[in-house]
């Protein structure tokens, strides 16, 4: 294998030193090498790759737009070139940070025409939930496909339900109604494993399902993982609504010779109905924790049989519970959050505080940022909103009152969150090496995604505080530097929308990514001019960048 290694055209002169009693010719200036090299078919894609400390890829799609994608497989990487072979087709060979010369070929199934290297998967059904079986390997994926119902559920007066048929006439528009199945699927392929499938009835249908870790009464028990799903059973405003809580085993059975995907299967160990309908359901301290109308239980899986531990009366209506450890902070549709924590040996849900204002939650999340924990609430108003408890506030009343600390306008309303650690120096994730545990606990951060009702994909990112304080003069100063589109304004736009009049001032704690990016696309006179006015340099602006960019690496 032969790696081309072209020097950018500097002209090296060379010089004459005395070292002891002979002439040594040396260079006055060091050897450059190309940090940038070209491909024109590596498995269909043409364009650049970027060696260097954090290498990249840039891809020219099919539609002639421009995408680029970090790899940060091995870290550094200073050599690069395409490969062409028999065993590996229009692939390529680079030599890592180790020294080890690998010869690799990119994904055919995964497209790089977007920003995040995609796949699809057609399920012909509109999936409203997944989650992955860490034992089996394995996707259990629920959703639901529409059919027509001529059919009306009704309540006789012995209170049994019936359905009555409606008869019209042939173009009367008949409801439809979305009947609910969850599957298993492989990890590889995606391809659906065979007698896996389970149909819910025809009224009820899945609020909530989870992989979770559940152990038994005693605290020395090994705990085993199970999908739990909640569910609820709507039939219109004169039948009460119930719902269940149903845990499932994914069990490993001894595969069909003529179906050697059926290696797996659902056995179902617990679904009872309950009082109400269950909301949702997270996992805390190997319980399960389930929001029922307006209450709060916690249940221990004992004897393929749900134990009631604990439970707490809430305000309205509860459907957004998030765990973190032992404590919960639940969201009501109309009252805002509140946080819970749960004593294990004490059998015991109790306040610790809650947030005061009426507020019309969507979501919520924690926000870790170090030893430090925040709360994270998306809103009716397409606001973020960040609360905090600091008991020592006067503020708070003693720590009874959640106080606001940040908040931002999306533009978009988000109904889902997603945790997950920053990429660490060693190019793993937080928590997935054991170099994690060596990190210092202000540097253990989380990146918060978000994900918006019109399909878009957000991120949040908690900073130190002195790259937090450059990066905000420099927020400021782009506001008015830069022409914007339109000549709309981005501080205007981001910052918090309030219904009606509110005795309250926004807090304008959160940089808009965005803005800061386009530092990079001024010129260098003027970033310079920029950075001077701030108190620093365009190169320690752009590390601070850098630094944001390469935490937020997942792919």
């Amino acid at each position: 294998a032969v790696v081309s290694t072209q020097s950018t055209g500097v002209l090296i002169k060379k010089k004459k030193v005395r070292g002891g009693n002979k002439l040594m010719e040396v260079d006055s200036h060091p050897h450059y090498t190309s940090r940038i090299r070209s491909f024109s078919n590596i498995s269909g894609y043409s364009g650049l790759f970027l060696c260097g400390e954090m290498p990249y890829w840039l891809f020219l799609t099919t539609h002639g737009a421009l995408r680029t994608h970090p790899m940060t497989l091995d870290g550094k990487i200073m050599c690069f070139a395409p490969f062409n072979n028999v065993n590996c087709e229009h692939g390529f060979l680079y030599f890592s940070s180790t020294d080890e010369l690998r010869i690799c070929s990119l994904p055919t199934n995964l497209s790089f025409d977007n920003h995040w290297p995609a796949k699809k998967i057609n399920l012909r059904a509109t999936p409203h939930f997944v989650c992955y079986h860490h034992d089996t390997k394995t996707y259990a994926v629920c959703t639901s496909a529409p059919s027509l119902n001529p059919m009306r559920p009704a309540m006789q007066n012995n209170l049994d339900k019936e359905e009555m048929n409606i008869e019209e006439d042939d173009n009367f528009p008949y409801p439809s109604l979305n009947w609910y199945s969850i599957c298993l699927h492989t990890r590889d392929g995606w391809k659906i494993i065979p007698d896996t499938r389970i149909d819910l009835p025809k009224y009820e249908r899945i609020t909530a399902m989870k992989y979770m870790n559940l152990t038994g009464e005693q605290m020395g028990e090994q705990s085993k993982g199970y999908v739990v799903i909640a569910t609820m059973s709507s039939m219109g405003e004169e039948v009460s609504a119930r719902g269940k809580i149903m845990i499932f085993d994914v069990m490993e059975v001894v595969p069909d010779p003529e179906k050697p995907l059926s290696g797996y299967k659902f056995k179902c160990l617990y679904d009872k109905e309950q009082k109400g309908p269950v909301t949702e359901i997270d996992c805390i301290l190997g319980h399960i924790i389930s929001a029922i109308g307006q209450k709060i239980y916690v249940w221990s899986f004992i004897n393929n049989d749900l134990v009631g531990v604990a439970f707490i009366d809430t305000q309205i209506y509860i459907h957004s519970i998030s765990v973190i450890k032992n404590f919960v902070l639940y969201a009501d549709i109309t009252k805002s959050i509140s946080l819970l924590t749960f004593d294990r040996e004490c059998k015991t849900l109790s306040v610790i505080s809650r947030d005061f204002e009426p507020c019309e939650v969507y979501g919520t999340e924690f926000v870790v940022d170090g030893p430090n924990l925040g709360f994270m609430v998306s809103d009716s108003n397409c606001n973020l909103v960040i609360y905090a408890y600091q008991p020592e506030s006067v503020d708070s009343l003693g720590g009874m009152k959640l106080l606001r600390k940040s908040d931002i306008n999306i533009g978009a309303h988000v109904n889902t969150f997603l945790r997950t650690g920053i990429r660490i120096h060693d190019g793993s994730i937080l928590g997935t090496t054991p170099a994690s545990s060596l990190l210092h606990p202000s540097e253990k951060r989380h990146v918060t995604w978000f994900g918006t009702l019109d399909g878009g994909i957000g991120s949040f990112l908690p900073l130190a505080e002195k790259r937090y304080r450059r990066l905000f003069m420099l927020h400021n100063k782009l506001v008015t530097a830069v022409a914007h589109i339109g000549g709309l304004n981005p501080k205007k736009f981001r910052t918090a929308k309030m219904p009606g009049r509110w005795l309250m001032n926004p807090h304008r704690n959160i940089l808009d990514y965005q803005l800061l990016t386009n530092f990079l696309s001024l010129s260098h006179t003027e970033r310079r001019e920029l950075a001077k006015q701030i108190g620093t340099t365009p190169g320690q602006i752009v590390d601070d960048l850098m630094v944001i960019q390469k935490a937020m690496m997942i792919f």
